[in-house]
């Protein structure tokens, strides 16, 4: 629920805003912002209203700053047609939301808009809001404040239709209590494996079966096409080395007021908090009764304040903190509401205040920890401008060379040299490239189509300089040529053989397990090595306590006729059987463990109730896309 106090961080105001206290060009490169300058035309048109290319760049770029920021995502997915499909999805929504609150007479009102800007801290000095400055900031990107507004209200409107629907969501308590019965339901489980290795001398390969599958899958034993080639790369990295910044450079990027928020450092806190709700539209009788709770719980927390953590665990109602003792992090004045904030810059580190009240209910508050204000000075951020700049100024000089490189190695197509020559790039060679290569910059589609293209295979002329990532230009030509070729019979002959008895005796391990199962369930009582039972709840299981291909079977069982016997093929081949003996129903009455499956189901509500909402407005919608070339290729379905 505290989150919620920081809306803002959620709003395209502070995406935007993120960019105005950062050197530009710092993700894409400037080589990006120079090959796509312009508006091009537009490339959507949504119930008559269209979007221009500018607007999908934009759009892209926040998707792929999220990509950036997220954890486990392939770097690769920042330039794919898949992103650019969400891309323009997210247009589509926003438009569809947009018409939606014209149509319903939705206004958001100018005091709420003053708020929202002047809570961003680059629009402040000295912690206050100032008109200058807002107006320096935004003319330091190219804005005027009638556009940033516009926007912002925009943005707000479709924020606002969102929460109208996503948090009255409830979970009824039965629902509830169902999902955690389920959720933390133990089963007493045993397994039984059956590997193929114990069926291998069992294995007799029929004669002639090693050249009968030989002959019937010939594809998969010839060697496909490949190529050796002559390249040169230009990359903006190389570049970085070549270019000089001046004293006077780093001091005007330092001096930029859209760079201040870097160097001036807030002072901020961390603070734990219990928080009580109070129901809209609670009586004042019941407003008073958990303003009592939170007094007796102030009082426990002063006769023993080391006990804070664990009393937030189990008494706070703000599922975003509660499980973490209530701690919040450090924060800056601006971040929460002004009365929790209020309170917790009034505060002395170890000291403890409440209760406080907010429209969110009541605080109790512990101050953790304070940073003091800090101010970086020129000489301290020099190294780091220095190679921001750098950076910027070989992305300039890349894109400036990237359209006389293309034009000399198409010019000069019988040769690299005189490439190589102009711009100081080593030639380099490759060897043993396949059609449909899979790894590395050779796998580009772009670049593979151009290898294997009849003017570069067969005529040797040099490939177009292809992009192949941001920032890295690649220009090829083949040097030799292996057509592709079937392998010979005698080659491959044990490595069939080996797979041909694997099959085997893999087959022969679940011929062995599906009948050992049918005579478990009928009844019978095979002798069978099973393992040391154990009582895992699904999340147990899915963790490594069964092997993953028998977690749902076990948990598929009918708890009401026990023992229960499933059974399921395993990764390696083999064949594994689970034996169900027990079966507990989860806890309902644990505090932590209820909150937070309340807010996980509550959220999931709020989200189909979105994704509901969302398909029927999409359904009555016309939508036309005025630009496919901007989507690239289809993504897979």
């Amino acid at each position: 629920m505290l989150d919620r106090f920081r809306v803002l961080s959620q709003t395209w105001v502070a995406k935007v805003v993120l960019g105005l206290i950062t050197v530009p060009f710092a993700l894409f490169g400037m080589e990006y912002y120079f090959r796509q300058s312009g508006g091009g035309g537009d490339v959507l048109k949504v119930d008559g209203t269209t979007v221009s290319q500018n607007e999908f760049r934009e759009a892209l770029r926040n998707q792929q700053q999220q990509i950036q920021d997220s954890v486990g995502r392939d770097p690769a997915y920042l330039n794919s047609p898949a992103l650019r499909y969400e891309a323009m999805n997210a247009l589509i929504n926003r438009q569809i939301l947009l018409k939606y609150a014209a149509d319903k007479h939705l206004v958001i009102p100018d005091e709420l808009l003053a708020d929202e800007i002047s809570r961003v801290e680059v629009f402040q000095e000295n912690g206050k809001f100032s008109r200058p400055r807002y107006e320096q900031v935004l003319h330091a990107q190219g804005l005027n404040a009638v556009q940033f507004e516009e926007r912002l209200r925009s943005d707000l409107e479709v924020q606002l239709e969102q929460e109208s629907l996503t948090t009255t969501a409830w979970v009824p308590q039965v629902t509830l209590d169902a999902f955690l019965q389920l959720d933390g339901q133990i089963r007493a489980v045993s397994t039984v494996e059956l590997s193929p290795a114990s069926y291998l001398k069992q294995v007799k390969l029929d004669e002639g079966a090693i050249k009968k599958y030989y002959d019937a899958h010939s594809n998969d034993f010839r060697v496909p096409e490949q190529v050796s080639v002559q390249y040169l790369a230009l990359s903006a990295d190389q570049l970085t080395a070549t270019v000089e910044v001046t004293p006077e450079e780093v001091k005007k990027a330092y001096d930029d007021p859209a760079n201040q928020s870097r160097w001036n450092g807030k002072e901020t806190r961390r603070a734990r908090h219990i928080l009580l709700t109070v129901p809209s539209g609670a009586t004042p009788a019941q407003r008073q009764a958990i303003l009592a709770r939170a007094q007796g719980l102030l009082a426990q927390i002063k006769a023993h304040p080391d006990q804070f953590a664990t009393l937030a665990k189990d008494n706070s109602q703000d599922p975003g903190s509660a499980q973490q003792g209530g701690d919040l992090g450090f924060f800056a004045r601006g971040v929460m509401t002004p009365p929790f904030e209020n309170a917790v810059f009034s505060l002395h580190k170890g000291e403890i205040s409440g209760p406080i009240e907010t429209d969110f209910g009541y605080h109790l508050i512990q101050l953790e920890d304070v940073r003091e204000a800090t101010h970086r000075s020129l000489e301290e951020v020099t190294p780091l401008l220095t190679a921001e700049l750098r950076k910027q100024k070989a992305a300039q000089k890349f894109a400036e060379l990237a359209d006389s490189f293309n034009t000399l190695v198409y010019e000069q197509s019988g040769s690299l040299q005189p490439a190589a020559d102009k711009f100081h790039l080593p030639l380099k060679t490759e060897n043993g490239i396949e059609k449909e290569q899979k790894t590395g910059f050779w796998a580009n589609p772009k670049l593979q189509e151009a290898l294997f293209s009849s003017p570069v295979l067969k005529d040797h002329r040099n490939t177009p300089a292809i992009e192949v990532a941001p920032g890295l230009l690649v220009a090829a030509r083949i040097t030799a040529d292996q057509p592709s070729a079937l392998q010979p019979l005698e080659q491959v002959s044990s490595r069939i053989e080996q797979k041909l008895t694997q099959e085997e005796a893999s087959h022969l391990a679940h011929q062995a397990g599906e009948a050992l199962l049918k005579d478990l369930q009928s009844g019978k009582n095979p002798s069978l090595n099973w393992s040391g039972e154990r009582q895992l709840t699904r999340q147990q299981a899915f963790a490594g306590g069964l092997p993953a291909a028998l977690v749902t079977p076990a948990f598929r069982l009918d708890e009401h006729h026990l023992p229960g016997y499933g059974a399921a093929p395993t990764a390696d081949g083999g064949f594994a059987l689970v034996r169900v003996t027990e079966v507990l129903p989860g806890r309902t009455d644990e505090s932590g463990s209820r909150k937070e499956a309340e807010a996980g189901l509550t959220r999931a509500y709020a989200d189909e109730a979105m994704a509901e909402f969302m398909t029927g407005l999409r359904q009555k919608a016309t939508i036309q896309v005025l630009d496919k070339s901007v989507l690239g290729t289809p993504p897979p379905q």
